[in-house]
C-alpha cells in the first residue's frame, strides 16, 4: 500500500513536471534578452524547479508539501548543478567549435532520454543507491558550453533537437541541467538509505550554492530584485508559481530618445563619477584601454544629448506648436550640467570637464534664427528687393512674437531666452542683408536696403512694435560701421550719376518745348517755366530721402546737388542761346523772361531753404541772369541800330526818325511787364539808358555838319524828342529820371544865343553826369562852332569841374560807353 501510494504521488509529480517543463520551455522562447540571460545563469530555472516541488494533492485538492523530499531533492540538485557549473567554467576557457558543440548537444539529448527512461523504470523498481553514483557519472556530459557560448549557439541547439517535439529548447543550459537534476533526484527518492545523512548538509550546501547566483544577478541588473506574487492557477492540474521580475532601468540612449534628459543625465553622471573614482583609485592602472573605452562611451552619450539639445531648439520655431516639457527639461539639463561640471578643470581630462551646453544652446538658437531668415524668399519667383525685405520683416516679427508669448514662458525665469533670441535674429538679419547687398544693383536697390535698415527695422511696424516690448535704443547697429560706410559710398556714386541723369532729363524736356514752337505760359502775370519746379523737386526729393537715412548722407547729397546744378545752369544757357528759339523774335524774349524769373526764384529760395549750401549756385545763377538781360539788350540793339543812323543828319531835322525807334522800344518793353521784379525795372532802365546813349552818340557823331539855321533847328528837334523819350519811358514805368537831363543840356548848348550862358550849361551837364570826359565836352562845343579861344576857355573850365566832380554812382554811367569821333581828338590836340 505504501508503495502504491508512493507511485501515485510520484506519477502526478512526473506528469506535472513534464507538463510544466513543456510550458516553461515555450515561455523561455518568448523571454526578453535580459530574462534569457538570467535563465542562462540558471537562477530563474532554479526558482521554477522549487515551485514544481510544491505538488497539489489530486484527490483532496489540498497542497501536500513533502519537506523531506524537498530537502533530499535540493541536496542532490545542488550537488549535480555544482558539477555542471564547474565543468562549464572549464569549458568556457576552451571554447569548442561548431561540430563539437553539436556533438555535445546531441550527447546531452541522449543522456536526457536515458535518464527519463530510467526514471520511469525506477518508479516501478527502485534501484540501489550504489548504482546511482556510477550512472550519474556516465550521464553527466564531459564538456558543457559556457552561458555566453550557449546563448550564441542557441540557434544551433534548436536545430539539432528539432527532431524531438516538445523538447526543442531543452538544449538551453540552465533548463537541461535542472531537468537532469530533478530526474536524478526522483531516482533517489525511493532509496531509503542515506537520506538522513544527506539531509544534514543540504541547507549549508544550498546556501553556499545560491550565493554566486545572487551576486551574478546583482551585477547584471544593478538593482535589487523585486519578488512579485504569481497569480493562482486557473484550473485543474496547473500548479501555483512564484514569479520573480526585476524592474530594470532604461538605457541612457532610450531615455535620450524619449527626451527624458534629466533622468538620462543623472544615470550618465553616476557612471561618470564612478568611473572617475575608479580611475583615481588605480583600478585601471594596468588596463588603460578599458578606462578609455568606458570614458569614450560616456562622451558619446554626452554628444548625443548635445545633439538632442540642438534638435529641440531647432524644432521650437520650425514646428507650429511648442514642446514646453522638452524646453523646460533642456533648460534644467543645462543648469544641472553647469552645477555638476564647474569650470576651472584641466581640458586634458575628458571626464568631469564642462560640456558648455549653454554656449551650445546659444549657437543652436543662432542657427535656428539663420534658418528662419534664410527661408525668406524661397518659393518666390524673382522677388523684388522691396518685397523680399517686407517678407523678411513679417517673418522675423512673427517669430519674435512667438518667442515672447510661447517660448519664453517655457524656460526658467532666470534663463536669458528673450535676449539670446533677439541677438540671434539681429545677427541673422544683418548677415542676410549683407548677402542682399552683394546682389544689389543700382541706386534704387541700395536705397531700399538703407531705408529698411534706417527707418523700417526699428520702427513701430517691426522691432518697435508694442507686441515685442523691445527697447530698440539699446540695440547695436544692424550693419557694422565699415559695412555702412561702404554702402553710403556706393550709394553716393550711384546718386551722382542719378542726379546728372535727372538734369539731363530736365534739359531734354526744355528742348522738346522749344521744338514745339510754343511760348511759355503766364502764371500770375509772369512768364513761367517749369524748370525751377523740376529743379526744386529734384533737390528736395534727394535731400529728404538722404536726411531720412542720416545727416551725413544729407550733407553729401547737398554737395553733389550743388556741384551738378553748377554744371547744369551754364550748360542750359549755352543750349538755349544756340537753339532755334533764340533766333525767333516772338519766342526769344518770352523765354528769356521766363528763365530769368525761374532762375531768380532758385537763387532766392535754394540758399534760404538750405542755409549752408548752394552758395556757389547763387553766384552762377546771378551770372546767368545777367547774361540773359544782356541778351535782351543785344536783341533790342539789333532791332533799333539801323534806325539810329539818321539821328543828327539834315533828314533827321526835317523828319520823324524817333518814332520807329520808340515803337520798337515800347514793343520790347511790353515783355518786361511779365518779368519778375527787380529784373523788370532793371531791364527797363537799361533800355531807357540804351536809347538815350545811342541818341547822344549819334548826335555827337553827325553824318553831316549843321550850320546856322540847321543847327538851331536841330537844337529844337532835340528838345522835342527829349520830351517824347522821357514821357514814353515814364509811361512804361522807368524810374531812371536822371537820364532826362542830358539831351536838353546838349540842346541848350547848341541853341544858346548868349555865349556866356554856355558855361552854365556845361556846368549842369558835368554835375549831372560825372562820367563825362573832356573829349565829350569838346565834341559838343565842336557842334556849336564858338571859335578856338572861347572853346579853349570852356574846355579849361570843364577840366577844372571834372577834377572836382564826384564819382559816378553805380548804374548811372552814360558817357563811358560813348565814343567820340577822331576829328574831336584832333581838335583837342590843336587847342
Amino acid at each position: 500500500m505504501g508503495d502504491q501510494k508512493q507511485e501515485q504521488r510520484s506519477s502526478p509529480g512526473k506528469d506535472s513536471l513534464t507538463q510544466n517543463c513543456g510550458q516553461k520551455i515555450d515561455e523561455s522562447s518568448n523571454l526578453s534578452p535580459r530574462k534569457e540571460k538570467n535563465d542562462h545563469l540558471g537562477l530563474g530555472n532554479f526558482k521554477r524547479a522549487l515551485s514544481w516541488k510544491i505538488k497539489p494533492d489530486v484527490e483532496s485538492g489540498d497542497h501536500v508539501v513533502e519537506k523531506r523530499t524537498v530537502l533530499r531533492s535540493s541536496r542532490s540538485l545542488l550537488n549535480s548543478f555544482r558539477k555542471v557549473v564547474e565543468k562549464e567554467a572549464d569549458r568556457s576557457q576552451k571554447p569548442s567549435s561548431g561540430p563539437q558543440m553539436r556533438q555535445q548537444v546531441s550527447s546531452e539529448t541522449e543522456a536526457l532520454k536515458e535518464e527519463e527512461s530510467e526514471a520511469d523504470s525506477f518508479n516501478k523498481t527502485p534501484p540501489a543507491r550504489t548504482g546511482d553514483s556510477q550512472r550519474e557519472k556516465q550521464r553527466t556530459p564531459s564538456k558543457l558550453c559556457s552561458p555566453t557560448q550557449n546563448q550564441r549557439g542557441r540557434k544551433l541547439s534548436a536545430d539539432s533537437t528539432s527532431s524531438c517535439p516538445g523538447k526543442e529548447d531543452d538544449s538551453v543550459l540552465g533548463l537541461a541541467n535542472f531537468k537532469r537534476a530533478f530526474l536524478r533526484m526522483s531516482k533517489r527518492e525511493g532509496s531509503p538509505g542515506g537520506q538522513e545523512a544527506e539531509e544534514s548538509g543540504s541547507r549549508r550546501k544550498s546556501s553556499r550554492f545560491l550565493r554566486p547566483f545572487r551576486k551574478n544577478e546583482e551585477e547584471v541588473t544593478n538593482r535589487l530584485p523585486r519578488l512579485l506574487k504569481g497569480s493562482q492557477g486557473s484550473s485543474e492540474e496547473e500548479p501555483l508559481e512564484i514569479k520573480m521580475e526585476v524592474e530594470e532601468e532604461k538605457p541612457v540612449s532610450d531615455l535620450i530618445a524619449e527626451r527624458q534628459l534629466l533622468k538620462a543625465f543623472s544615470q550618465l553622471y553616476q557612471r561618470e563619477a564612478s568611473l572617475v573614482e575608479d580611475q583615481h583609485s588605480g583600478r585601471f592602472k594596468d588596463d588603460v584601454t578599458a578606462y578609455a573605452r568606458q570614458a569614450m562611451d560616456i562622451c558619446v552619450h554626452y554628444d548625443v544629448m548635445a545633439a538632442e539639445i540642438r534638435n529641440i531648439v531647432g524644432e521650437t520655431l520650425s514646428q507650429p506648436s511648442v514642446d514646453s516639457e522638452a524646453l523646460l527639461g533642456m533648460a534644467q539639463l543645462i543648469e544641472k550640467e553647469e552645477e555638476v561640471h564647474p569650470g576651472g578643470l584641466s581640458d586634458s581630462d575628458i571626464l568631469s570637464a564642462p560640456r558648455k551646453w549653454r554656449l551650445l544652446w546659444k549657437e543652436a538658437v543662432k542657427k535656428s534664427a539663420l534658418d528662419e531668415v534664410g527661408k525668406v524668399g524661397q518659393g518666390m519667383s524673382e522677388p523684388s528687393l522691396a518685397s523680399l525685405l517686407a517678407n523678411l520683416g513679417r517673418v522675423v516679427k512673427k517669430d519674435l512674437v512667438k518667442i515672447r508669448r510661447e517660448v519664453q514662458p517655457c524656460y526658467p525665469e532666470d534663463f536669458p531666452v528673450w535676449k539670446t533670441y533677439v541677438d540671434a535674429f539681429h545677427g541673422a538679419v544683418s548677415a542676410r542683408l549683407q548677402e542682399l547687398l552683394q546682389e544689389a544693383q543700382g541706386f534704387e536697390q541700395l536705397y531700399v536696403v538703407m531705408d529698411w535698415v534706417a527707418n523700417v527695422y526699428c520702427s513701430k511696424d517691426f522691432l518697435g512694435s508694442l507686441d515685442l516690448e523691445l527697447d530698440v535704443t539699446t540695440m547695436p547697429k544692424l550693419l557694422a560701421p565699415e559695412v555702412w560706410e561702404k554702402l553710403e559710398s556706393d550709394y553716393t556714386k550711384f546718386l551722382e550719376t542719378k542726379i546728372n541723369s535727372c538734369f539731363d532729363s530736365i534739359l531734354k524736356l526744355e528742348l522738346d518745348r522749344w521744338a514745339e514752337r510754343e511760348g511759355p505760359a503766364l502764371l500770375q502775370g509772369l512768364y513761367h517755366s517749369p524748370i525751377s519746379i523740376d529743379i526744386h523737386m529734384l533737390v528736395g526729393e534727394h535731400v529728404n530721402t538722404a536726411r531720412a537715412i542720416s545727416l551725413g548722407l544729407e550733407a553729401t547729397t547737398l554737395q553733389i546737388l550743388e556741384q551738378s546744378l553748377n554744371e547744369f545752369i551754364p550748360r542750359f544757357e549755352e543750349k538755349f542761346l544756340d537753339s532755334d528759339t533764340a533766333k525767333d523774335q516772338t519766342l526769344f524774349l518770352p523765354y528769356l523772361c521766363a528763365y530769368i524769373t525761374a532762375f531768380q526764384e532758385l537763387k532766392t529760395n535754394l540758399p534760404a531753404k538750405f542755409l549752408s549750401s548752394f552758395k556757389n549756385v547763387e553766384t552762377t545763377l546771378s551770372e546767368v541772369i545777367s547774361g540773359f538781360k544782356k541778351q535782351m539788350l543785344i536783341h533790342l540793339h539789333r532791332e533799333t541800330q539801323v534806325l539810329f543812323r539818321d539821328v543828327g543828319s539834315k533828314a533827321w531835322v526835317t523828319s520823324d526818325k524817333l518814332h520807329p525807334i520808340m515803337e520798337k522800344t515800347v514793343t520790347f518793353a511790353q515783355h518786361l511787364k511779365h518779368l519778375v521784379q527787380p529784373h523788370s525795372q532793371e531791364c527797363l532802365q537799361e533800355i531807357h539808358c540804351y536809347v538815350i546813349r545811342e541818341y547822344v552818340a549819334h548826335v555827337l557823331r553827325p553824318r553831316e555838319r549843321l550850320r546856322g539855321a540847321d543847327r538851331v533847328a536841330s537844337a529844337q528837334k532835340m528838345s522835342q524828342e527829349a520830351d517824347a523819350i522821357d514821357s514814353t519811358f515814364h509811361s512804361l514805368g522807368s524810374e531812371a529820371s536822371w537820364l532826362g537831363l542830358v539831351i536838353p543840356c546838349i540842346s541848350d548848348i547848341l541853341g544858346e544865343t548868349y555865349k556866356e550862358d554856355i558855361r552854365k550849361h556845361i556846368e549842369t551837364l558835368i554835375k549831372g553826369y560825372p562820367d563825362i570826359r573832356q573829349e565829350h565836352v569838346a565834341a559838343i562845343l565842336a557842334l556849336r562852332k564858338l571859335g578856338r579861344r572861347r572853346n579853349q576857355l570852356l574846355l579849361r573850365h570843364a577840366q577844372a569841374l571834372l577834377k572836382k566832380a564826384p564819382k559816378t554812382l553805380p548804374g548811372q554811367g552814360l558817357f563811358e560807353e560813348i565814343d567820340v569821333p577822331a576829328s574831336v581828338e584832333v581838335l583837342l590836340t590843336c587847342i
